[in-house]
């Protein structure tokens, strides 16, 4: 019976030492991730982390100023987006005294967005960001003016425009189509615009401020017709410049 007892025994002991021995390895797993949690030098955040596209994705960011080479210093800013982005996929963002800093970047595209700065070996956790499609589209205008000067037959009158959102920015990077009626010689009602006959010459793109040129051909003498038309996506709507009429000479 004794034998019996100092067996049971034993095996109590081990028991209790594999048990203490689990518990020591997981403390010691938890006091490391601890650690690394409090070990963050460089932070980063999403202010609204889900939006809609063609709105702005607002990134902010700390670093411990005291791992800047020098005050004001920079940082790396990584995006990762969407194939049908045209975002980049690096940006350098200058650095406050107080080591915060931030962007501000159009949402483009429809998907999953992901930011993580950068400086030396140290990095942030990534911020990621949520684009969805628009409930409703943006008002947009359309606006063109020329010739810049006078136009003489067998010349190109050229013009110029802007495409702009409802708060006056401008919307870049979109086709926007130009035509232009003909002079009519024929009866007095062919000056309508729907009585001319027109041309579509082709589309042209905006620059990244909203901006475009274009010039229709002046090959008769007379008054033409040109306007522009901007046919809309999944962010901005539809708009069509006023007509204007330019006089060839």
């Amino acid at each position: 019976m004794s034998h019996m007892m100092k067996w049971t025994d034993f095996f109590r002991i081990s028991i209790l030492l594999l048990l203490f021995g689990i518990s020591c390895v997981y403390s010691t797993v938890a006091e490391n991730e601890i650690d690394e949690t409090e070990s963050v030098f460089i932070d980063l955040i999403s202010l609204k982390p889900v939006i809609e596209i063609g709105d702005t994705i607002f990134i902010e960011g700390y670093i411990v100023p005291s791992l800047l080479a020098r005050p004001g210093d920079k940082v790396l800013l990584q995006v990762t987006s969407p194939k049908e982005s045209r975002a980049d996929t690096y940006y350098q963002q200058k650095t406050s005294t107080d080591g915060i800093f931030g962007m501000e970047l159009q949402a483009d595209a429809i998907g999953d967005w992901s930011f993580q700065a950068r400086y030396s070996e140290y990095a942030s956790p990534a911020a990621p960001v949520k684009v969805t499609p628009r409930v409703k589209v943006k008002e947009t205008e359309l606006t063109i003016s020329g010739p810049f000067n006078r136009v003489f037959k067998g010349e190109s009158g050229q013009m110029s425009g802007w495409l702009r959102d409802n708060e006056g920015n401008g919307i870049p990077y979109r086709q926007v189509w130009y035509s232009f009626g003909l002079p009519s010689y024929s009866c007095v009602l062919c000056e309508e615009d729907a009585r001319r006959i027109w041309q579509t010459p082709g589309p042209v793109i905006t620059d990244e401020t909203g901006y475009f040129e274009f010039a229709f051909p002046a090959l008769d003498k007379g008054k033409y017709a040109v306007k522009a038309t901007f046919f809309g996506d999944e962010i901005f709507g539809e708009a069509e410049s006023a007509t204007v009429y330019p006089n060839v000479l």
